[in-house]
């Protein structure tokens, strides 16, 4: 069983900050194992103490030695973009064509959004989700085009939505029983 770990004043004092400030609960439970632990207390008084593992103690005590302690291993979902790239993207959607980057088409689509992120910026997402965030945050919402049949004839169309409303205000209603 190791015996006592010996801190100095100013590791101490950095440990009460970490305990006191630090926004993680591990990393604060892993600074109050090492003070525990440095006034004499054992493994398992310590554990007990913070309602931890034993294991948990001695890797606090092992990450202070490597100057780790601080580091959790954890990975959040952060955007694989900064918060300034962005805003950059959101911007570039909102004030830009995909004309103004060489495509031919003027209206943006995930496609053209993906590459061009991956070109300027070097990040691509796995999934759409993501460029559709970038597309929300900019304030564009996804909608499916309305289908037409593209054996329509557009001038017929015109003259009889025409003519109906012609004879809509013309034409009197007869009811007959």
């Amino acid at each position: 069983m190791q015996t006592k770990i010996q801190l100095t004043q100013e590791q101490q004092q950095e440990l009460l900050k970490l305990k006191k400030t630090h926004k993680s609960d591990l990393i604060r439970d892993r600074a109050q194992a090492v003070l525990i632990r440095n006034e004499g207390f054992t493994l398992s008084e310590t554990a007990k103490a913070l309602h931890r593992s034993q294991t948990f103690v001695k890797t606090a005590i092992a990450l202070l030695k490597d100057g780790k302690l601080e580091t959790t291993g954890y990975t959040s979902r952060h955007f694989k973009l900064s918060d300034d790239d962005r805003k950059s993207v959101t911007e570039m959607i909102k004030k830009q064509t995909p004309k103004d980057f060489g495509y031919s088409t003027q209206f943006w689509t995930m496609e053209i959004l993906k590459a061009l992120v991956k070109k300027q910026y070097g990040v691509s997402y796995k999934g759409h989700k993501s460029y559709q965030d970038l597309f929300k945050a900019a304030g564009f919402s996804f909608h499916k085009p309305k289908p037409v049949d593209y054996r329509q004839n557009r001038e017929t169309m015109k003259k009889f939505k025409g003519a109906l409303k012609k004879s809509y205000t013309t034409t009197r209603l007869r009811f007959s029983w």
